[in-house]
């Protein structure tokens, strides 16, 4: 959810800014960012050696049930 949140309000990010944003380390957040790209939450693009991420619409009107339910979260 607070990397939604993130994204909708800075646009497309790569990793580096999204992880200096949060108090996780970077497999974390690459990890959730998979969760949310494989779900169709997010759209992902290569530029060089940087992957950017920014939100894919599929989710217009940020619903925390649209989010919470496209992703499976581990037991």
């Amino acid at each position: 959810m607070e990397i939604y949140r993130f994204l909708k309000d800075n646009g497309k990010s790569n990793v580096s800014s999204i992880v200096g944003a949060f108090k996780l380390t970077q497999p974390t957040i690459s990890y959730h960012l998979k969760e949310m790209r494989d779900s169709g939450i997010l759209i992902s693009k290569k530029v060089g050696k940087e992957v950017y991420y920014s939100l894919s619409g599929h989710c217009p009107s940020f619903s925390q049930d649209c989010v919470l339910n496209s992703i499976e979260f581990p037991a």
